[in-house]
């Protein structure tokens, strides 16, 4: 993984929030977005977020879209008009200057996690998948294999946090621990635990950054 992949992966998490907001401030963005939302995100989950955005909570709508979602809205050919932020400028200007490290097979083997079941291949990939039903034997494993949020969210985080790409292997071992340990799921279903684990491994990285940036300013 290189530093501009890292950047790249950030960026399209950032440009997907931006989509968001841009849904709940604009009517004329609403429907594109949350159009584009549905390929990755069952009805009713879409009906929630929508929901939520039209209420003016985007926190409460953009804790409920997986990262891979985020990610996928972002790479949607339909939404690039779409209000255009400094993301979408710099990701632009990130492709021209890296198209090798960043093209969407390169990104995909990198951050993408194997998938027998689905796929028959070991290979690693990104399909953007809707989150499969948490069934018991087969369909599990097609849930889990469909669950693509975790390295993705871990790229933009280090890229947030300063982590230099050559030092993930010791970082995202520890981060996915973390994420375990947080798992507190309230019923089969939810597997929306794994996305909220993952966002409170997020706020402690961010704290302890935070306090390791005044603890070296104050010397």
């Amino acid at each position: 993984v290189t530093p501009a992949q890292l950047r790249w992966v950030s960026l399209h998490v950032q440009r997907g929030r931006d989509l968001l907001a841009a849904a709940a401030l604009d009517r004329d963005a609403e429907t594109p977005v949350l159009n584009s939302l549905s390929r990755f995100a069952t009805p009713g989950r879409v009906d929630v977020i929508g929901g939520r955005l039209r209420a003016g909570d985007f926190a409460g709508a953009v804790s409920q879209v997986p990262t891979s979602a985020l990610y996928a809205m972002a790479e949607d050919p339909a939404l690039k008009s779409v209000c255009p932020d400094i993301a979408s400028y710099e990701l632009s200007e990130l492709m021209a200057a890296n198209a090798a490290e960043v093209s969407p097979p390169v990104i995909s083997r990198a951050f993408g996690t194997p998938k027998p079941t689905l796929t028959h291949s070991y290979q690693p990939g990104l399909l953007y998948l809707r989150t499969f039903p948490a069934l018991m034997g087969y369909s599990s494993r097609i849930l889990a294999e469909s669950w693509e949020s975790n390295n993705l969210y871990y790229a933009a985080l280090a890229d947030e946090a300063g982590v230099p790409a050559q030092q993930l292997d010791s970082y995202v071992p520890e981060w996915n621990r973390a994420a375990i340990e947080n798992i507190f799921a309230t019923h089969l279903e939810d597997w929306p635990a794994i996305l909220r684990s993952l966002q409170t491994v997020g706020k402690d990285v961010r704290a302890h950054e935070s306090s390791v940036s005044n603890a070296n300013s104050e010397n």
